[in-house]
């Protein structure tokens, strides 16, 4: 009589503990889950973000082939050329507009950068002359232009944006 009492008792038990085991799994099952879905965001975003600094440098560096690729100061056309300004005329980063009147965009845009929000765009102003030690006399000073380069590239959306500026040195015979 004793024994039938004690297989009574027992029996519930294994029900329980398939239940809270089934409860485990559930939950490890939800964590791996939320936490796969907030990786994918995470590289979703480090992936845009990555886009724009991209596209900022290819703006950078046509930026400056443009004044590397310059026979003199005046072709610069500064003040008449969209994204070229005259010394001291150039407005601070954040009332810069980056658009066809006042920047100059990349053409063409590289494949990898396709789906960019907005094309990468960059701006030139000269900053100053620096003239060298050997000029002497009458005669047309030779020198160094130091240029400001300034950059935009945007990713996939407008949130992320990046901006770089270099400054860049010439020197025209």
């Amino acid at each position: 009589m004793r024994r039938a009492l004690l297989s009574r008792n027992e029996e519930g038990v294994v029900l329980v503990l398939c239940l809270i085991t089934l409860v485990l799994l559930t939950l490890i099952g939800v964590a791996a889950t939320t936490t796969s879905q907030l990786e994918a965001e995470i590289s979703g975003n480090d992936k845009t973000h990555k886009e724009a600094f991209y596209a900022a440098e290819v703006s950078l560096t046509a930026g400056e082939t443009v004044v590397n690729s310059l026979l003199s100061r005046a072709d610069l056309n500064d003040g008449i050329t969209p994204g070229r300004y005259v010394k001291g005329t150039q407005p601070a980063w954040d009332q810069l507009v980056w658009d066809d009147a006042h920047s100059a965009v990349v053409s063409p845009v590289p494949s990898g950068l396709s789906k960019v929000y907005a094309p990468p765009r960059y701006t030139i102003e000269e900053r100053t002359f620096r003239r060298d030690s050997l000029t002497v006399g009458i005669g047309v000073p030779t020198g160094t232009y130091l240029f400001t380069v300034k950059a935009h590239g945007t990713g996939a959306n407008k949130a992320a944006e990046v901006l770089l500026e270099s400054i860049y040195a010439k020197h025209y015979n």
